[in-house]
């Protein structure tokens, strides 16, 4: 990296976002949910809002690959409701939510939870009112020199969750992506070339 760029406040910034963010997680948060979303009797639905639901999708995508009974809530607030209906006591609700929180998305969280369901909430450090309902709370460190926040500290959260996810069901994740991998080559065979590893 050049001097100029290494000087730049914004990619100083948030590159400090990462660290505090890491530094300052509630002690146990982060394995604990790890734990809960590694355990394949618990079905996942990943929620976000205007900014927040490309994470909520990102991360969907990759759970469902290492682990089966993964949707994610998306599509017209009025659809939502069809998921909604069907959640539970055996559900976990990742919610990612940052300022300006969405009624949306308080009101669906508070719905699941009052089902049974265990509301997980990945947010910023002013503290979506998600929080009060959610049995986990990661907040993330989110402002930078600009009028926008950044997502990279929520991004990263994102990751280190399926990480820890894919390395706690090794042996049935690494299954699921050849099974995958072999459906994929069934489908479209001009995607079969393994000197990349597999196309996921």
């Amino acid at each position: 990296m050049s001097d100029e760029k290494a000087a730049d406040p914004h990619v100083g910034q948030l590159l400090e976002n990462i660290r505090e963010t890491f530094d300052h997680l509630p002690k146990g948060e982060l394995e604990g949910l790890t734990n809960l979303l590694s355990d394949e009797r618990k079905t996942i639905h990943l929620i976000g809002g205007r900014f927040t639901d490309g994470l909520a999708r990102y991360m969907a995508a990759h759970l469902r690959i290492v682990r089966p009974n993964v949707s994610h809530v998306a599509g017209q607030q009025g659809n939502w409701l069809d998921q909604l209906i069907g959640i539970g006591s055996k559900d976990v609700v990742v919610v990612f939510d940052i300022r300006r929180y969405q009624a949306e998305i308080i009101q669906f969280a508070e719905a699941a939870a009052k089902q049974g369901a265990t509301v997980a909430l990945v947010t910023d450090s002013w503290m979506s009112p998600v929080g009060r309902i959610a049995s986990y709370v990661l907040p993330a460190r989110v402002a930078v020199p600009s009028p926008w926040d950044s997502s990279l500290a929520l991004m990263a959260i994102a990751e280190v969750l399926i990480a820890g996810v894919t390395r706690q069901n090794q042996t049935r994740a690494q299954a699921r992506m050849r099974s995958l991998e072999t459906l994929r080559n069934e489908i479209d065979p001009s995607t079969e070339d393994g000197r990349n590893g597999p196309d996921i």
